[in-house]
Order: C-alpha cells, then structure tokens, then sequence
C-alpha cells in the first residue's frame, strides 16, 4: 500500500500536449500564438502585469512601521498619582493596570496640565526631560532604565569610530606626498608653440 493509491489522493495524470489537432492541445499546446507566453523561457517576475502599471506601485505608500511599537507605551506624570507606593517600575505599571503585559519599553512623559507633587522613585523606565525635572522637583529621584544608558553608550562608541574613521582618512592624505607634474623641456615648448601657429 502507498499513498498515491488512495483514493481521493492526488494522483492525477498529467496532460500530454502536442499530440494531434484532435485533443485540443496540439500545434501551441495551449499557449497561444506568439509572444512572451508562447517561449520556451517566459519566466515572468512576480507581479509583471505585462507592461501594465503594477499594483505594487499603483498603490499608494504608507511609510515606516516599527515593529517595536507594538511593546512601547508612555505613562503620563499625572498617571503615576494612582500607584500606592513610592517605587514606580515595571510590576508597579502592570499591576495599577496602567500598561499591559506585552509592554517592554516604557517611558514617562510629562502631562498637559501637570498635577503631581509625590515622592517618587521611578527604576528601570524612561524619562522624559520635563518629566524628570517635575520628579525631582517634588522630592523623588530617577534611575534610568538600562536600555537606554546602553543605547547611549553604543551612539556615544558609534560617534567616536565614525570620527577615528574621518580623521585617518585625513591624516592619509596629508602624508601622501604632493605629486607636481614634471617641467617640460625646452623642445617641447617648442614643438607645442610650433603646433599653435598652424
């Protein structure tokens, strides 16, 4: 017993084209008469319309999505009023309901009309400009989140490699010798005055 004999299983013939007028399939074999269809070789690429405007560019474009949005959420400052305790972290969001579970990325931005004056310290999130200077106003202190002094280290090796790259370059071509070209011979002033008069 094999699988291509049960019933029901993919096991049908293929058909034999070019074999006499009386099948239907016989001369073009079903392709046509002429054109990029009827080669031997007509491999199209995916989305050739056959000189049409493709869809693919007839539609309209949209932009970048960042997948990373998806785990990113910002906490207004007037939020964190609603939390009991004097620590702010990632359980704390989590269990005031203020983000969800999938969240990774957090950061904490300053309200429209700021009404906070609790002290606070805020650990492992981010934080803006105007929202720490509110925290620290009233008392509380920030840890910033590792993640972003890590994306801060790596712009701040990122810079300096950039620089060494740009300044060597520099520094070759300063010591690369200065070549002038070579004087030329009287004869061959001569010869080019000569030229110039015809």
């Amino acid at each position: 017993m094999r699988l291509n004999t049960f019933e029901g299983s993919n096991n049908k013939k293929s058909v034999r084209v070019g074999r006499g007028i009386g099948s239907g399939l016989g001369k073009t074999c079903g392709r046509g008469v002429k054109g990029a269809g009827a080669r031997k070789s007509a491999h199209k690429r995916p989305g050739f319309e056959g000189g049409q405007m493709p869809l693919k560019i007839r539609l309209p474009k949209f932009g970048f999505w960042s997948p990373k949005s998806d785990v990113t959420a910002e906490v207004t400052l007037n939020d964190l009023n609603r939390i009991e305790g004097d620590v702010v972290d990632m359980a704390a969001l989590v269990a005031n309901r203020l983000i969800t579970k999938k969240i990774k990325y957090v950061k904490i931005v300053l309200s429209r009309v700021p009404n906070f004056n609790k002290k606070i310290t805020v650990k492992g999130l981010g934080v803006t400009k105007g929202a720490k200077a509110a925290i620290e106003a009233a008392g509380g202190s920030v840890e910033v989140a590792k993640y972003i002094t890590d994306a801060a280290e790596r712009l701040e090796a990122s810079n300096k490699k950039s620089a060494a790259k740009q300044q060597a370059r520099i520094d070759a071509l300063n010591a690369a010798p200065k070549l002038r070209p070579a004087k030329k011979t009287a004869e061959q002033k001569a010869a080019k005055k000569a030229a110039a008069g015809k």
